[in-house]
Protein backbone atom coordinates (compact mmCIF):
# COMPACT_ATOMS: atom_id res chain seq x y z
CA UNK A 1 0.00 0.00 0.00
CA UNK A 2 1.29 3.13 -0.66
CA UNK A 3 0.69 6.84 0.58
CA UNK A 4 -0.53 9.40 -0.48
CA UNK A 5 0.99 12.87 -0.98
CA UNK A 6 -1.72 14.73 -1.43
CA UNK A 7 -1.72 18.08 0.25
CA UNK A 8 2.32 17.25 1.68
CA UNK A 9 4.50 20.24 0.78
CA UNK A 10 8.51 19.93 0.07
CA UNK A 11 10.10 22.35 2.05
CA UNK A 12 14.34 23.10 0.85
CA UNK A 13 16.87 24.95 2.63
CA UNK A 14 19.04 27.88 0.84
CA UNK A 15 21.91 25.19 0.72
CA UNK A 16 19.63 22.96 -1.61
CA UNK A 17 18.21 25.84 -3.88
CA UNK A 18 22.03 26.72 -3.90
CA UNK A 19 22.81 23.25 -5.24
CA UNK A 20 20.18 23.24 -7.72
CA UNK A 21 21.03 26.10 -9.18
CA UNK A 22 24.75 25.67 -9.65
CA UNK A 23 23.54 22.14 -11.43
CA UNK A 24 21.05 24.03 -13.68
CA UNK A 25 23.46 26.67 -14.24
CA UNK A 26 26.03 24.62 -14.93
CA UNK A 27 24.02 22.30 -17.43
CA UNK A 28 22.65 26.32 -19.31
CA UNK A 29 26.60 26.60 -19.54
CA UNK A 30 27.33 23.12 -20.94
CA UNK A 31 24.37 23.80 -23.30
CA UNK A 32 25.16 27.17 -24.65
CA UNK A 33 28.92 28.39 -23.46
CA UNK A 34 27.73 30.64 -20.54
CA UNK A 35 24.78 31.82 -19.16
CA UNK A 36 24.59 34.76 -20.14
CA UNK A 37 24.18 33.21 -23.73
CA UNK A 38 21.87 30.65 -22.66
CA UNK A 39 19.84 34.10 -21.24
CA UNK A 40 20.42 36.01 -24.70
CA UNK A 41 19.04 32.34 -26.37
CA UNK A 42 15.99 32.94 -24.31
CA UNK A 43 14.82 35.83 -25.34
CA UNK A 44 14.78 35.12 -28.99
CA UNK A 45 12.50 32.16 -28.44
CA UNK A 46 14.37 29.92 -29.88
CA UNK A 47 15.23 26.97 -28.11
CA UNK A 48 13.43 22.93 -27.31
CA UNK A 49 11.92 21.71 -24.91
CA UNK A 50 14.35 20.61 -22.57
CA UNK A 51 15.84 24.20 -22.79
CA UNK A 52 12.92 25.47 -21.83
CA UNK A 53 12.70 23.47 -18.67
CA UNK A 54 16.18 24.86 -17.83
CA UNK A 55 14.96 28.47 -18.09
CA UNK A 56 12.05 27.39 -16.66
CA UNK A 57 13.66 25.76 -13.17
CA UNK A 58 16.35 28.66 -13.61
CA UNK A 59 14.19 31.17 -13.25
CA UNK A 60 11.83 29.21 -10.21
CA UNK A 61 15.76 28.69 -8.21
CA UNK A 62 16.43 32.02 -8.87
CA UNK A 63 13.14 33.58 -7.46
CA UNK A 64 12.99 31.08 -4.38
CA UNK A 65 16.37 32.80 -3.73
CA UNK A 66 15.61 36.13 -4.10
CA UNK A 67 14.52 38.33 -1.06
Amino acid sequence: MSASTTGLVRVFTEEELEARKSEVVGKLERRFGSLERALEREEDWDYDDDEAALFSEYHTVTFLLSD
